[in-house]
């Protein structure tokens, strides 16, 4: 009766009530229980989504030591995560230690600084690797710091396509401004040819004019136009080249004799350019009396043509040589070699690419287009051979056009020399050679194989003073080059201990200043590269038999 009058329910509703909110309070512990398993399954599926970033990532606490890292971090570094201390402070971790990186994360847990870097790591990677680090807080809800986060991504990639986009970048706007260049020169050596044309031309038609001035005029529109016509053509072989539909027509070729034909008609460029003063010169001097070669003879000589061309240009006095040598008895090498001004080693290359002269100057002191020898490389390679050069600036230049496997019929002099090339025979003698090349070596070997003489060999200036005094021997060829002692200083040491032992340098251009040293280093003989077999033996023969009285 008091229940009823205290809540005026009956005591039926009153259990009923009760009931329903038992079954609430259950239902709001259950909840407080799932609640509580949250967090355990929270790590769980962060760890995961951690383990999925490409990104290294490692969590420190506000001390600075390790609470977690994710899988790329332990890839990273060449870390085990089983046996990785969570416990261990950033300063102990190995990899970090003494880079800029440890540096900048003590900032951070010092002064709070976040940064963001671009870093090396030591010895991860390769010497091009390169890694972005970020270093930042991470605060509660009440802005209090709680953790600290290093992130580190391998940008090598990115950094490196980055680079080949800048270098592509200045490649286009190089080869942008050579285009630029050329099609400048080209517009000067065309209108150059042509006002001579039109102008002599014009004179040409005037009444007065005697018989001698239209010789003379008709030889320079003759020239002129043949100076366009080589313009002209050069764009077409190039373009021809670039676009793959030059072709090559290869046929039996007598070496001999198509030199003979060349060199009487690349005396034309001795008159084109006016160098009375130098020299054409065909080296008849090898121990061939038939070579045949399969080659493309129009391009064939279209090359050498090039090379002589440029070898006039830049010559004013001395001598342009033309001549080939063999190459393991199934290949060929001609070669076009000048006195001029040379060419400084940092243009040897660049001097091959299109539109390139070594002077692209408005102001140079030489005509052309820059294309010649881009089309003799293009050709040379269609051709199935290849370029190259020797060159020092004020010792003049060697271009070579080598053919490979291109000898389809050698012939060669008879080795029982007749009265005009004799016998020699130095089975008594020692000739030491001091040669660090190996192609020169095996020459000189195969020159002297059939003197009898007994041949030493050293590679270094040291390693030659050593043989010297060890076998004392009759004559001493070196290469006026060598390493560690050079011919020069080679010689001067030699002779201060035997003034009469003869010694002859070769060398492959033998300027002024070369000549000076070696007469003042008491070399005996200076030759010039490419050794001639006859010449060579005919100064040892010379020198070995005055060492006999």
């Amino acid at each position: 009766m008091e229940n009823k009058q205290r809540t005026g329910l009956t005591p039926e509703v009153e259990n009923s009530l009760l009931k329903k909110r038992i079954l609430k309070l259950e239902s709001e512990v259950a909840a407080l229980k799932l609640i509580k398993s949250l967090p355990s399954t929270s790590d769980d599926l962060y760890n995961d989504i951690l383990d999925n970033i490409p990104l290294a990532i490692l969590s420190l606490d506000t001390k600075g030591y390790m609470q977690l890292a994710n899988i790329s971090f332990m890839k990273l570094f060449d870390l085990d995560k089983r046996k990785l201390n969570t416990k261990v402070h950033i300063d102990k971790l190995v990899p970090f230690q003494k880079t800029v990186l440890i540096k900048k994360i003590n900032k951070l847990l010092d002064n709070q600084m976040q940064f963001d870097h671009e870093i090396k790591l030591g010895e991860i990677g390769n010497k091009e690797s390169r890694f972005r680090s970020r270093g930042i807080t991470i605060l509660s809800s009440e802005g209090k710091v709680q953790s600290y986060m290093i992130i580190i991504g391998d940008i090598t990639k990115r950094k490196l396509a980055e680079s080949n986009l800048i270098k592509a970048k200045e490649k286009a706007e190089e080869a942008n401004m050579l285009k630029t260049a050329f099609l400048s020169n080209l517009s000067h050596e065309i209108r150059t040819p042509l006002n001579h044309i039109l102008g002599f031309l014009e004179l040409l038609l005037v009444e007065e004019t005697s018989s001698e001035e239209r010789a003379e005029y008709s030889s320079i529109v003759q020239g002129s136009s043949d100076d366009l016509l080589k313009r002209i053509d050069d764009v077409i072989d190039i373009s021809k080249i670039e676009t793959g539909q030059m072709d090559i027509r290869k046929e039996k070729v007598n070496v001999i004799d198509f030199l003979v034909d060349l060199y009487h008609d690349c005396k034309n460029y001795k008159l084109k350019h006016k160098r009375d003063n130098v020299e054409l010169v065909l080296n008849k001097h090898h121990d061939y009396t038939d070579v045949v070669i399969l080659t493309d003879p129009v391009k064939l000589r279209q090359i050498i043509f090039n090379f002589v061309d440029n070898a006039f240009i830049f010559t004013t006095e001395g001598k342009v040589e033309i001549g080939f040598t063999i190459q393991d008895k199934n290949g060929i090498s001609f070669y076009v070699k000048d006195t001029g001004v040379g060419i400084d080693a940092e243009h040897h290359e660049s001097i091959f690419e299109h539109f390139r002269q070594v002077d692209n100057s408005s102001t140079r002191k030489v005509g052309g287009s820059g294309l010649g020898l881009a089309i003799s490389r293009g050709l040379a390679h269609l051709m199935t051979g290849n370029i190259s050069m020797q060159s020092k600036p004020g010792s003049g230049s060697i271009f070579y056009l080598s053919l490979p496997e291109s000898i389809t019929s050698l012939e060669t002099k008879s080795i029982n020399y007749s009265p005009a090339d004799p016998v020699y025979d130095w089975r008594n003698s020692t000739i030491l050679i001091a040669e660090y090349e190996e192609v020169d070596y095996n020459l000189l070997r195969v020159i002297l194989s059939k003197t009898k003489a007994k041949l030493l060999r050293a590679k270094t200036g040291d390693e030659a003073i050593r043989l010297y005094h060890e076998n004392k021997p009759d004559l001493i060829l070196i290469n006026f080059e060598l390493p560690v002692i050079n011919g020069v200083e080679f010689a001067k040491i030699i002779k201060s201990k035997n003034s009469m032992i003869p010694i002859i340098a070769q060398i492959d251009f033998a300027d002024e200043n070369s000549i000076n040293d070696a007469n003042a280093a008491g070399i005996d003989k200076l030759v010039t590269k490419p050794i001639q077999k006859g010449s060579l033996l005919s100064t040892i023969n010379d020198l070995i038999i005055n060492t006999w009285f």
